[in-house]
C-alpha cells in the first residue's frame, strides 16, 4: 500500500515528467529523481516499435548512470536478445517482471550473457523490466537494475508505478511525435543553421517542439519573436502576437484541407525599415506516420539584420536577372534602402527605382519582404543522398 508519505514524494514530480515529453534532454535528471525514488541503480525507457522502427531508434532515455559506451557495447554484443526485454509486452501494465523470468516462461533456458556484463559494468546482478504501453504499433518498457541485497523491493516499487505509470505512459506518448521530428527534420535543420534561417516546429497551440541555432538565436535578440510560458512562441508586439496565433491554429487545424503557406511580417523594434519574414506552412502526418498524434507548422524566419548569400546561378537561371539587378537584390538582402543602394553600387536612385522594379516584375514578388521569401526558397540546397541510419535499439537495457 501507498502512504501519504510516497503520495507527497509522487505528486510533486508527475508534472516535471509531462515536461520531459517535449524537451528529451529533460529526461536524464527526471529519471535520476525516479532511480532515487525506486531506490534502484540506474532506469531506462524504451520503446519498441513494431511499425515504424525508425522511432525506436530515438525513443530511447536512460538516467545519467547510463554512459553512450555502455549502450553501445550492449548492442554490439547482441545482449538485447537475452535480456528478456522482448516479452515485457506479455505482463500486465505497471507489473515488474524479476531476472530471466519472462525469458524462461518463453521457452528459453540458455545460460544468461546479460548478466555477467550488466555486473560486471553496472554492480547490479538483477534487472527488472515493466510494460508501460502495449498495442499493435508496439511498446514502452521500463528496465532498471539493482542487488538482490540492495534496497530496491520490486512490489513496493511497483506499487508506486501504480500511480505515476500511467503518467510515464502518457508522457512517452506524447514524446513520439518530437522524436520522430528530430529524425526527420535534425539534419535538415542543422544545414539551414549553415544559411542563417531560423526554422522552428510547432504544435497547433504554438508550442514550440524543435528549433534549430539559428531560430533559437533570433527569439533570443528579444526583437519581434519570443517564447512564453511553456515554450510558447509569441510576437512581442500584442496585435502580432495574437495574428501569429491565429494563424498557426488555423494552418495546423486537421479538418482544413488547405496546405497554403501563409507569411507574417513583423516590424523590428530596431529598425523600423526593416522587418522579419515568417513564413508558415502546415506540418501534418501522412499516413499516420506520427501515429495520428501530431498536427502543427513549420515557422521558417529570416533575420533582416543577418545577411543571407543570394544564389547568383539559380536567379539568373529562374528569372533571367541581369548581373546588375542581382547585384541590387544582394543589396536588398543585405538590408539596404534604396538610396543606401544607389550610394552602394555608384548609381542614380532612380536607376535603382527602375531595376528593383524589374526585378518585381520578372520574379512576380510584390515587395521587398517577399523578395527576401524568394531568396530564402532558392538557397535551401536539395540533397538526394540516403541517409545513413543509427544502430536501432531493438530491445530494451
Amino acid at each position: 500500500m501507498i502512504g501519504e508519505r510516497e503520495f507527497g514524494v509522487l505528486n510533486p514530480m508527475i508534472p516535471a515528467l509531462y515536461e520531459a515529453a517535449i524537451s528529451p534532454e529533460l529526461w536524464k535528471e527526471r529519471l535520476d529523481w525516479l532511480t532515487g525514488v525506486l531506490r534502484s541503480k540506474n532506469i531506462v525507457l524504451v520503446r519498441i516499435e513494431n511499425i515504424r522502427p525508425e522511432i525506436s531508434d530515438y525513443s530511447f532515455h536512460a538516467n545519467s548512470w547510463i554512459t553512450p559506451e555502455m549502450t553501445a557495447e550492449y548492442l554490439r554484443l547482441g545482449l538485447n536478445n537475452n535480456d528478456g526485454s522482448a516479452y515485457f509486452h506479455q505482463l500486465e501494465l505497471y507489473e515488474f517482471s524479476v531476472g530471466d523470468e519472462m525469458r524462461h516462461r518463453n521457452g528459453d533456458m540458455s545460460p544468461s550473457r546479460f548478466y555477467p556484463w550488466l555486473e560486471k559494468v553496472t554492480g547490479c546482478n538483477l534487472a527488472a523490466g515493466l510494460c508501460l504501453s502495449n498495442d499493435p504499433s508496439g511498446y514502452d518498457i521500463l528496465t532498471t537494475h539493482y542487488r538482490d541485497d540492495g534496497p530496491f523491493v520490486p512490489h513496493e516499487a511497483a506499487s508506486m508505478l501504480r500511480i505515476i505509470g500511467p503518467h510515464l505512459t502518457k508522457v512517452l506518448e506524447m514524446n513520439r511525435p518530437v522524436n520522430l521530428l528530430r529524425h526527420r527534420y535534425g539534419a535538415f535543420l542543422d544545414v539551414l543553421d549553415r544559411l542563417r534561417i531560423g526554422v522552428g516546429i510547432v504544435t497547433a497551440g504554438s508550442e514550440l517542439v524543435l528549433a534549430n541555432e539559428e531560430f533559437n538565436r533570433i527569439v533570443s535578440t528579444g526583437d519581434s519573436l519570443m517564447l512564453g510560458a511553456g515554450a510558447s512562441l509569441s510576437a512581442r508586439d500584442d496585435h502580432d502576437a495574437r495574428f501569429l496565433r491565429d494563424a498557426i491554429l488555423k494552418l495546423s487545424r486537421k479538418d482544413q484541407l488547405s496546405t497554403t503557406s501563409q507569411s507574417i511580417r513583423l516590424g523590428s523594434r530596431i529598425n523600423e525599415n526593416s522587418a522579419y519574414l515568417l513564413d508558415l506552412s502546415p506540418l501534418r502526418e501522412t499516413r499516420g506516420a506520427f501515429g495520428g498524434q501530431f498536427s502543427g507548422v513549420l515557422v521558417t524566419v529570416v533575420d533582416p539584420f543577418w545577411y543571407t548569400d543570394l544564389n547568383v546561378g539559380l536567379m539568373r537561371q529562374h528569372y533571367k536577372l541581369t548581373a546588375t539587378e542581382i547585384d541590387v537584390f544582394d543589396a536588398v538582402l543585405r538590408g539596404l534602402s534604396n538610396n543606401d543602394i544607389a550610394d552602394h553600387l555608384g548609381k542614380g536612385r532612380e536607376t535603382v527605382k527602375s531595376q528593383l522594379a524589374s526585378i518585381f516584375r520578372k520574379t512576380g514578388a510584390n515587395d521587398r519582404l517577399e523578395l527576401v521569401r524568394l531568396a530564402v526558397q532558392l538557397i535551401i540546397p536539395l540533397n538526394d543522398d540516403g541517409e545513413t541510419r543509427k544502430p536501432g535499439i531493438g530491445r530494451g537495457f
